[in-house]
């Protein structure tokens, strides 16, 4: 693969800062690592960020996350297996990585709170938000050879 640029190389005080987010984010785990990781490898499909996917779903591996869940992920509203936290929380993630439909935002937003308090939303949306710059970032640099 070749790089277009090298984000870290290229811009290391913003590059530092990125990973300061995601470090804040370990250090405040309101969301469990494995649906952090579900949710984080469904926004680089949507994405289509092969890297992250891959990279997430073997952190959802290592921490012991379903690895059925990651086989059907691409399909999940379909598949069963997940729970309804897990639902809302990938409905959520697809809702703010594709941003077009504000009601369907409203709708997704309001079946959120029935499974998760104000700060685990929070944080969630972070994780969603700080996932779809990586991947942009990583799509940004990186073109196939």
């Amino acid at each position: 693969m070749m790089s277009r640029f090298d984000f870290p190389k290229s811009s290391p005080k913003l590059f530092e800062a990125m990973l300061g987010l995601a470090g804040k984010l370990d250090d405040n785990p309101r969301i469990p690592r494995a649906l952090r990781d579900l949710v984080e490898c469904r926004v680089s499909q949507i994405n289509g960020c092969s890297h992250c996917l891959r990279m997430h779903a073997k952190s959802h591996a290592d921490h012991g996350g379903d690895a059925i869940k990651i086989t059907m992920l691409a399909v999940w509203r379909a598949a069963k297996g997940y729970d309804e936290a897990e639902r809302a929380a990938l409905d959520w993630a697809e809702c703010l990585t594709e941003a077009v439909d504000q009601d369907r935002i409203s709708q997704s937003y309001r079946n959120l709170v029935d499974h998760f308090e104000a700060d685990a939303i929070s944080e969630l949306t972070c994780i969603i938000s700080t996932m779809n710059a990586w991947n942009r970032l990583g799509i940004a640099q990186h073109e196939l050879a």
